[in-house]
């Protein structure tokens, strides 16, 4: 006996579509709003195109709302505004990033209120869709066909799935998801009769399904594949009422995968990039590692429509819309757009549960079987649930052909709500509905709680890694700190106005130590190493939040003092031009930088003209030198030799017999100065080479650890790793006769001399000096750390006055080594000493070919400068 319910007098406009019709028009409204927002300009000025899409959408939804109400009474009354909240949000997100693309997706979705209308005044639809199961299987199948042979790609280049009707591309995958579905609902519904086996039931489904895997593998659009092949089991579970049939499900995804991995290319990398995608985050799964950054900046409650940066998502439109509406709506967002869709899946299962018809039943399941799963691939995919595989979300990913499909499955689902009445028959198993409809949750409750791990539990750790690029949106929006000098010398400044603000490096010699930010190449140097302060997150929690919350920028930033004098920096810069080297000028008492040159050098200002010709160039000019290029210590292994030697009390102070043979570039240092022989002081090999083997091992590698041969400093600019300390080391005689191979930098090095300089203490080297908080005041770095003791004073006493310089207040060691390319690197380091007058100075200097002359003349020449 039926149960047909009486019909509800409904009003045009029922409560739940208004409420959406709100949503969507305040959605587009905070849109419009955007630009302003961004520009924090304080009149009120609306971006006019989201007018468009939005009339379109209230005209298409109105009209569907209007034809049911006249031709489906008694309709189920959650369907409509359900397609109207989905399409409604996914044609302004497709708007918002592509109007070009958007203004196609409205064809489409006019084209499909069309159609839905259409299929509103038919009688007898879902009967035809019956009747007829093999023509629509058939039809769909030719599409399909069609493809190998006139198909196309909008891109261009891969796989050819589309057919070019006047302009519109459709895609026949799409449509022919829903007539397998009608053919798969019609057969089964045709076996409920006794006698009828399983495998007879099955069999020519699974041939059918078979078919259709075939020609979509052939065409590599293996994302519909599966879709077919997952949607096929849920399929024969319902129909043939078996639950242990969805066992199949892993079994088939563990076969095809295996297969996959082994027979295709794309699936290869597409597994690969789901089992790790941070090993190619700039490469292959660049497009994963970016969605989801996306969904963890969008945070809890997003950044406001207009306001993220989706721009960073490849095919934001498409693949990874989800991500681009998490990064704008947030976890609250998508956590809503998701149960959107799992309430058109229930209310589809509700409405097969009471369809009269076994067919209707079948088809209804089916429908909503359909949008479940690929929901759950699709978002799945986005967040690394499960491997990519290029299917569309139903009503929010921009494809017309997928829009249309969908928004006829919402016609069928709206039909079938018409025929009320439940009847108990072989077909009706309660069990496996309930079974079922299960399952389906089950993958929205997968989708909620990973969306949540994201968007919370991981959002420090995405949004912090070095992938992300948003820094160089709001750096066009939100004035960066001025980068000056203590002496109040502008070194890099902001210029221009919001939206449009640009970074200008005033003294270009110093590129490679004050860096570059650049949205396609990233940043380096102090841009990056004081980025809080620049970006004003250093700024009161309240501050930063408020702006975030309102504009997702940061408050303006702080400016930032830096000890670089730059009358000095200037000196080293003239003294080194034309060479490939570095200089490191420091205050030996406090580590204050006072000058970094590296050369050569390129324009952080012309970056973006110049990036591929500096990449090519075998000079490495955008290599900083003071701090990243390692160098073999060479003769300068003298010093800590020479400490290690004097550790023995019966050696103390007294220098061993060196052998006075003179190598090419010790001699030519010596002839520079002219005044007296000293194969120590000079760097001379045989020296030096005595000098490491009358020092024992162990005392050696104490030695180099502690005047810092084995650590990294600890500076705001991107430095080169250590070299390994030798002290795990079981054989450290052997390590000892390669000792001046030890790999250094020039800052090392300054601090090696700085120790000396200061009496044994070694000091933190400070490059930057305050930042100004937001009451004007200056706040110094990371407060005052205290030298370290590298060398007994005493020790550091006698060692500088066996190499100071006659008739000088300064000592010196000069240093030569092979490079690895070939060629020699000169080496000279020194300090000032107790009869200086000022603040104690330490140096290093090192150039790329046999330039003893001018290292000396660089170094005495800046420690005798002014001092700052």
């Amino acid at each position: 006996m039926s149960e047909t319910p009486a019909t509800k007098k409904t009003g045009f406009v029922p409560a739940p579509l208004l409420l959406v019709g709100l949503f969507v028009a305040f959605y587009a409204f905070a849109l419009m709003l955007a630009p302003a927002v961004r520009t924090h300009t304080d009149a009120l000025q609306l971006q006019p195109r989201y007018l468009l899409p939005l009339i379109g959408w209230l005209a298409g939804m109105a009209a569907i709302q209007y034809c049911a109400n006249q031709s489906l009474p008694g309709h189920d009354q959650t369907l409509i505004p359900l397609l109207g909240a989905l399409t409604g949000w996914g044609l302004l997100t497709i708007w918002r990033l592509s109007p070009a693309i958007g203004a196609k997706q409205l064809l489409w979705f006019l084209a499909g209120v069309l159609v839905v209308i259409a299929g509103m005044k038919i009688q007898n639809l879902i009967a035809a869709l019956k009747q007829y199961k093999y023509v629509w299987l058939t039809l769909g199948l030719l599409l399909v066909a069609l493809t190998f042979f006139v198909g196309v790609n909008p891109s261009g280049s891969g796989p050819k799935l589309w057919l070019n009707l006047f302009g519109l591309y459709f895609q026949p995958s799409e449509p022919l998801k829903l007539f397998l579905l009608v053919y798969l609902a019609a057969f089964f519904a045709d076996q409920i009769r006794p006698n009828v086996t399983f495998l007879a039931s099955s069999l020519p489904t699974i041939l059918i399904t078979a078919l259709v895997g075939l020609l979509l593998i052939s065409q590599r659009d293996l994302g519909t594949a599966s879709l077919f092949a997952v949607l096929y089991v849920f399929m024969l579970a319902l129909t043939t009422r078996r639950r242990r049939v969805l066992w199949l499900f892993p079994l088939l995804i563990a076969i095809a995968g295996t297969a996959g991995y082994f027979l295709f290319d794309v699936v290869r990398t597409r597994v690969d990039i789901w089992l790790n995608p941070w090993l190619q985050p700039a490469g292959a799964s660049y497009q994963l590692v970016q969605a989801q950054i996306a969904m963890a900046s969008g945070g809890l409650i997003g950044t406001g429509p207009g306001l993220g940066s989706p721009q960073f998502i490849p095919v934001a439109v498409s693949d990874f819309i989800f991500s681009a509406i998490a990064e704008e709506a947030g976890l609250i967002g998508t956590s809503a757009l998701i149960l959107l869709m799992l309430l058109l899946v229930m209310r589809g299962v509700v409405i097969s549960g009471r369809t009269r018809t076994t067919f209707g039943k079948y088809l209804a399941f089916g429908i909503s079987a359909f949008f479940a799963l690929q929901t759950f691939l699709i978002i799945g995919g986005n967040m690394g649930l499960v491997p990519l595989t290029g299917i569309t979300l139903p009503f929010i990913s921009y494809g017309g052909s997928s829009l249309l499909t969908s928004m006829v499955c919402v016609l069928l689902l709206l039909k079938l709500s018409t025929e009320p009445g439940k009847r108990r028959g072989l077909e009706s198993s309660p069990a496996t509905y309930q079974f079922l409809s299960a399952a389906l949750i089950l993958l929205f409750v997968l989708l909620l709680a990973k969306n949540a791990l994201i968007a919370v539990w991981n959002r420090e750790t995405l949004i912090s890694r070095p992938e992300n690029l948003r820094w160089a949106v709001y750096d066009l929006y939100t004035p960066r700190g001025d980068i000056i000098t203590t002496a109040g010398d502008a070194l890099a400044v902001t210029t221009g106005v919001s939206g449009d603000y640009e970074r200008e490096l005033l003294y270009p010699p110093l590129s490679s130590i004050v860096g570059y930010t650049n949205g396609l190449y990233g940043q380096s140097g102090l841009e990056r190493g004081v980025y809080a302060y620049l970006r004003g997150y250093a700024l009161p929690y309240a501050d930063v939040w408020r702006q975030e919350l309102l504009y997702n920028q940061p408050p303006a930033g702080s400016d930032v003092k830096v000890n670089l004098n730059l009358s000095l920096q200037k000196a080293a810069d003239t003294l080194l031009e034309g060479q490939k080297g570095a200089v490191v000028l420091l205050n030996a008492q406090t580590g204050e930088i006072y000058a970094l040159a590296s050369h050569p050098y390129f324009n952080a200002n012309t970056l973006a003209d110049d990036f591929s010709e500096l990449m090519s160039r075998e000079d490495a000019p955008m290599l900083n030198r003071t701090t990243q290029a390692a160098y073999p210590t060479g003769t300068l292994i003298n010093l800590p030799a020479l400490a290690a030697y004097w550790t023995e009390e019966n050696f103390r102070y007294q220098l061993p017999g060196l052998s006075p043979r003179l190598d090419y570039p010790c001699f030519q240092a010596m002839q520079s100065t002219a005044k007296r022989v000293d194969v120590l002081q000079y760097g001379c090999e045989s020296a030096s080479a005595d000098l490491v083997s009358r020092a024992a091992p162990e005392d050696l590698a104490a030695a180099m650890r502690g005047l810092g041969f084995f650590s990294q400093p600890v500076v705001a600019i991107e430095s080169a790793a250590a070299a390994d300390d030798p002290g795990a080391r079981t054989d450290l005689s052997a390590w000892a006769r390669t000792a001046s191979e030890t790999q250094v930098t020039p800052l090392q090095m300054a601090l090696m001399a700085a120790a000396i300089t200061n009496g044994g203490m070694q000091p933190t080297p400070k490059i930057v000096n305050s930042y100004q908080s937001e009451s004007g005041a200056w706040t110094a770095f990371g407060g005052n750390k205290s030298a370290v003791e590298a060398l007994n004073s005493a020790l550091a006493l006698q060692i500088r006055k066996t190499l100071t310089a006659e008739n000088q207040p300064i000592w010196f060691l000069n240093g030569h080594a092979p490079l690895l390319e070939g060629g020699t690197l000169t080496w000279y380091i020194g300090g000032t000493t107790p009869q200086w007058v000022g603040v104690p100075l330490a140096i290093a200097v090192a150039v790329e070919g046999n330039q003893a002359e001018l290292t000396q003349q660089i170094g005495s020449q800046l420690l005798n400068l002014s001092t700052p």
